[in-house]
């Protein structure tokens, strides 16, 4: 038990003490510090005193408190950043990686990293949000020199992101923003991907279309969904909920449930997919049901993953420029450990529609790119919706 003196007033000589504590490295960055009731007995005191010197404490950034978990140390030494290997390093944070976008991405960054001398830390956390906290809490506590996140979801911006934001550590999010924090990203055009995608069916002479998307609350199949019913409208068509598709994504594909949906009467002529991923598990599933892509269902897919191109009946989808957006963040993220960029950048990145013969139009083995026919100020409104 501690005894106290009569100089201070009793909360001030507590705040005194803890703030010692934490500034002497009892608590590393990240460490829990005892509970109010145990402080409360150690230092003799009301638990009303205690949070009068607790909340002192945060006030001043040496503490985090999180409602029920606990209060954790939130002061780093200045001796512990930019040093040794981490002060060269950026942290790439990703959900998930199962398929070639994300390691393309990674490509990307990593062209950049190495030209400036940095070393790339890979961390994918299972698409689980505590994880994703856990793991930029130990991008901050090691100090690293910046951090690239490919978020999880759009919702979830927890206490450790909004301390990377007020701490103005260099960050730069990839593929999709987190609404209610105004951040650095780097993003592609997923509202002209969806128009173009869905005008090329519209072309063809299809107008049942659905749209295949999982339960998901990133902007990027907001967005997505957004442009497919942006052309249905330009086509003078009625919006159909019928036709709006989700299915479980992670960590496996929900197949049973799109057997079930393409079984419906009277079912959609062709399918717009929110992603190759899910493009193929809808061939799958038309399989199952002895239906034929594309006599029976057209398909077009978004991100033009290695596989495809490969299939027994090749994936006509929308291009994302991953590489490319891999190596955009890089370069921004670096701008920022440099200081050579202040202001906050949203960058957009052209999108492109690739025909093959999933959708029922035969090309030759060279795929055409098609470039998208819209403007840029559209689609960007549309990306900026949730900003702020």
């Amino acid at each position: 038990m501690q005894k106290h003196s009569n100089e201070l007033p009793l909360y001030l000589q507590i705040h005194v003490r803890l703030q010692q504590r934490i500034l002497g490295g009892e608590w590393g960055y990240g460490a829990m510090l005892p509970s109010e009731h145990g402080l409360c007995a150690e230092y003799r005191i009301s638990r009303g005193t205690m949070r009068q010197v607790l909340a002192e404490l945060e006030k001043e950034g040496l503490i985090r408190r999180e409602r029920g978990r606990g209060t954790f140390a939130a002061y780093l030494p200045r001796g512990e950043m930019n040093t040794g290997l981490y002060g060269r390093s950026i942290s790439f944070i990703v959900p998930y990686v199962r398929d070639s976008f994300i390691p393309t991405i990674l490509l990307g960054l990593e062209s950049v990293a190495r030209a400036g001398g940095y070393v790339v830390l890979f961390n994918h956390v299972e698409n689980s949000p505590e994880k994703q906290e856990d793991a930029l809490r130990q991008a901050l506590k090691r100090g690293v020199a910046g951090i690239i996140l490919y978020p999880v979801n759009s919702t979830d911006a927890g206490p450790v992101m909004r301390e990377l934001v007020q701490r103005q550590v260099p960050l730069v999010l990839v593929d999709r923003y987190l609404r209610g924090l105004y951040t650095d990203y780097v993003t592609s055009d997923n509202f002209g991907g969806g128009l173009r995608a869905t005008q090329h069916l519209l072309r063809l002479g299809h107008r049942h279309i659905a749209f295949l998307s999982w339960i998901n609350t990133a902007v990027t199949m907001e967005h997505r969904r957004a442009g497919y019913r942006q052309a249905l409208q330009e086509a003078g068509l009625d919006l159909d909920s019928r036709l709006e598709w989700e299915v479980e994504g992670y960590p496996d594909i929900d197949i049973a449930a799109l057997a079930a949906y393409l079984a419906r009467v009277p079912r959609p002529t062709a399918i717009f997919a929110a992603n190759d991923q899910l493009a193929l598990a809808a061939q799958r599933a038309a399989r199952s049901l002895k239906m034929s892509i594309p006599d029976d269902l057209a398909l077009v897919g978004f991100d033009n993953l290695e596989i495809s191109a490969q299939l027994d009946v090749p994936l006509t989808t929308i291009v994302q420029p991953a590489f490319e957006m891999g190596k955009t963040a890089g370069e921004m993220v670096i701008c920022k450990i440099k200081g050579q960029s202040n202001c906050v950048e949203q960058r957009i990145l052209p999108t492109q529609l690739v025909v093959r013969r999933s959708c029922g139009v035969a090309r030759s083995a060279q795929p055409e790119a098609v470039p998208l026919s819209i403007s840029n100020n559209r689609s960007e409104s549309i990306q900026k919706g949730g900003e702020g």
